[in-house]
């Protein structure tokens, strides 16, 4: 089984190799606006649209021109992965998996660049063609075969992306039962709640920073823009920024991947996140980073020969009695789930969970066996008001 896995580490380039790096950057995003002005123009004027092959042979003729002839000095490959991004671009623009293509401005960060072979890791030592060695900070091993590299700024410094093809052994999937499963309701009040009982607090990396993000971001309104003390206060609030954005992607890695480890199968909602963000929850929804987390969960577990399930988001797992079978009314602001069925009372987040991972097993479970989860028995008794 081949798989593609990424690893990063800080570069510590010299004074003459950050040179270059921001050269590299300025040529990438140069090359980009000009094929993304090109591609407007053709089309204005013929109604008809650029081929990706068609601006390599342009670009071909700029590298001979005097006016910029300075491109030459930039890996020829390099070069040419703005226009392959481009093109893909377009391609998810018509297929409507994106927006349309935007320029690169270099205000909004140096940027990076791609080297799409020949880079090769000795020690702690990276070859860049064209650049040389350049050291780096090796946190750990690199693994299997180097497909790629991305150079990348960020307001700490140049960061290096390897991409790499693992080749491991193909898990043997086995049929998770019910003791070796765990459903999770993830909310806001607490990150997620476990079939088992057990509670995720939800860390708000964004909330703890925002008293010193607004702070900073005065501080920065005041300074005059482009002056050296506004891009001190700019750089300053950058950094709050990321390291909101390391903070959040240490916790969902570390959870999700003790999820996988600790059971056989995962079973979770498949949330509407990018509708709950139109919300007046949506600064709480994007703090939380439930998309990246179920995205961790998914590859993780085919990584693993886990079994990772989403069931449908307009399954009634909160309003459900996962005993009864009761469909209740509730409201946003019942934290106790009262039965009318029954009239047993229970944490309305630990019966979504429940009834989340018993739901996944009905789904998972043999055809033929609609209302019988992996151990053979009845997942709950089917009761007056119990969808379907």
């Amino acid at each position: 089984m081949l798989i593609c896995k990424a690893f990063r580490f800080k570069l510590r380039p010299t004074p003459s190799q950050e040179q270059m790096f921001r050269q590299y950057a300025g040529a990438y995003r140069w090359v980009w606006n000009e094929m993304l002005h090109e591609r407007k123009e053709t089309y204005r004027a013929t109604g008809k649209s650029l081929s990706m092959y068609a601006q390599m042979r342009r670009l071909t003729e700029l590298k001979q021109q005097p006016e910029t002839a300075w491109l030459n000095d930039v890996h020829s490959q390099v070069l040419q992965e703005p226009i392959k991004n481009l093109h893909r671009a377009f391609i998810n623009f018509f297929e409507q998996r994106a927006r349309y293509p935007k320029f690169k401005s270099k205000r909004r960060g140096l940027g990076s660049f791609t080297f799409p072979q020949s880079v090769k890791v000795e020690g702690s030592r990276v070859w860049l063609p064209k650049i040389g060695w350049v050291r780096f900070r090796k946190s750990r091993e690199v693994e299997g075969t180097i497909k790629r590299a991305t150079i990348r700024h960020k307001v700490s410094g140049w960061y290096l992306s390897l991409l790499c093809e693992i080749e491991i052994p193909t898990p043997e999937p086995i049929p998770p039962t019910d003791n070796t499963t765990v459903g999770v309701d993830l909310g806001l009040t607490e990150f997620a709640v476990l079939s088992t009982g057990e509670r995720i607090p939800n860390p708000r990396h964004l909330r703890k920073l925002e008293r010193k993000l607004a702070h900073a971001q005065r501080a920065k309104s005041r300074k005059r823009k482009g002056s050296r003390r506004y891009r001190k206060s700019a750089h300053k609030v950058a950094r709050l920024h990321e390291r909101v954005a390391n903070a959040r992607a240490d916790f969902l890695h570390k959870l999700s991947s003790w999820l996988i480890a600790e059971n056989q199968g995962i079973m979770a909602e498949d949330l509407s996140v990018k509708g709950l963000a139109r919300t007046r929850l949506a600064k709480s929804v994007h703090d939380a980073g439930w998309g990246e987390f179920l995205r961790q969960l998914a590859y993780k577990a085919e990584w693993t020969g886990k079994t990772f399930h989403r069931i449908d988001r307009f399954f009634p797992s909160s309003k459900l009695h996962m005993a009864c079978g009761t469909l209740n009314d509730l409201s946003l602001s019942d934290r106790v789930f009262a039965c009318q069925g029954c009239g047993v009372l229970i944490d309305r987040d630990l019966n979504a969970a429940l009834n989340i991972k018993h739901r996944g097993l009905v789904e998972l479970s043999p055809v033929g066996q609609p209302g019988v989860h992996a151990r053979g028995l009845d997942v709950r008794p089917a009761t007056v008001g119990c969808p379907g």
